[in-house]
């Protein structure tokens, strides 16, 4: 393990940063990870596959999606939380320590997610090539692109999170996150921009600065107030601002879809809330009690896995689609549930059985 160090020249009113608490960021991996599989079980009713916009079934899907829409956010916020804590590890070092973590996943499951795309749907090889420079091979791939493209960053901003007050670290992470909702928001004008794997990340660096910035905040009871203030109000907020985009369009469309985005501004301040609720959470369950507790020991392999189930879960969870079918009405929120507790425990025991074989432990 790395030891820390105070960079050498650091201005006087920059302070030396403080160490981020951890002992709860398993859990807030776990309830991450529950989310992210919850979401995309729930997906279809909300964007009206599998329920009629406005319905009893539609309206139960949406408001447990707008409540989870923090769960890709606070991917970023941990990572960026855990990575930007300045430390005595040059550039090459760091690069290939998380090529690793990062780099092997990143290829192997984009091309495993677009040969199972053309297996499934017939996507042709112009498609996939189309898909692979966009960033998103798949439904849930970006992320490995907008966390690759962070990590490249963060050794220079480590220098930066070092040598600036906080006040200007707040500045600097409330501006990139102002730019990625501007940028979100323009995306809505036909022909304007588009993504690519290289840019992916871009509207996420706000994020990865805000993820420090919390996790090295004093933690406390008006922390927590803050939190369940931000996140009720960012939640009902996208709740009430998707059903009326949808409402205007007639169907969910792409007013909808802004306000799902993770750079909407609702869904940032809900995303901030849930952070800090989960740090409240994680530790008030962790407290003093030793890691080989059973609580602990559960929390912590599970948290191990959690990447591992994010990338295998989606290829799981249409699979069981595939074989299952979609029934109507209101068992369609059953079968949702339903499917969404078999994945995670499919995806669970499959990346367990994956980290034991060599060959495919790096893949996960």
């Amino acid at each position: 393990m790395a030891v820390d160090v105070t960079p050498a020249g650091r201005p006087a009113s920059a302070p030396p940063s403080p160490a981020p608490t951890t002992n709860w960021v398993g859990f807030a991996r776990v309830a991450a990870m529950v989310a992210v599989v919850l979401v995309h079980a729930f997906s279809p009713l909300v964007s009206t596959a599998h329920a009629d916009l406005g319905g009893p079934a539609w309206w139960a899907a949406h408001v447990l999606d707008s409540a989870l829409r923090w769960c890709v956010p606070v991917f970023v916020m941990i990572s960026g939380g855990l990575l930007l804590r300045p430390r005595e590890e040059d550039a090459g070092a760091f690069y290939r320590r998380r090529w690793a973590k990062i780099g092997v996943p990143l290829v192997v499951w984009s091309i495993a997610y677009l040969v199972w795309e053309q297996w499934r749907d017939g996507l042709d090889p112009a498609g996939a090539v189309a898909e692979a420079a966009s960033g998103s091979p798949s439904i849930h791939l970006y992320f490995l692109y907008v966390i690759a493209g962070l990590y490249l960053l963060t050794p220079f901003l480590r220098t930066v999170v070092a040598h600036t007050p906080r006040t200007g670290l707040w500045w600097f992470a409330g501006t990139m996150l102002a730019l990625g909702a501007a940028d979100q928001l323009l995306g809505l004008v036909d022909g304007a921009g588009g993504v690519t794997a290289a840019t992916r990340f871009l509207p996420f660096l706000g994020y990865y600065l805000l993820g420090w910035l919390l996790m090295t905040s004093t933690a406390g009871k008006r922390n927590l107030r803050y939190g369940l203030a931000a996140f009720t109000l960012g939640t009902a907020a996208t709740v009430t601002g998707a059903w009326a985009g949808a409402a205007a369009e007639g169907d969910w469309g792409r007013g909808a879809e802004y306000v799902y985005g993770y750079l909407s501004p609702t869904v940032v301040v809900a995303s901030v809330g849930a952070l800090l609720l989960l740090r409240a959470a994680g530790e008030r369950l962790a407290g003093d009690v030793p890691d080989a507790t059973r609580f602990g020991r559960v929390v912590g392999t599970v948290s191990g896995l959690s990447f591992g189930v994010y990338l295998v879960h989606v290829m799981v969870l249409n699979t069981l689609r595939d074989i299952g079918g979609t029934p109507d009405g209101v068992l369609v929120l059953a079968a949702a549930s339903g499917y969404a507790v078999a994945t995670a425990a499919v995806s669970l025991l499959l990346v367990a059985v994956m980290r034991r074989i060599p060959l495919l432990r790096s893949t996960v």
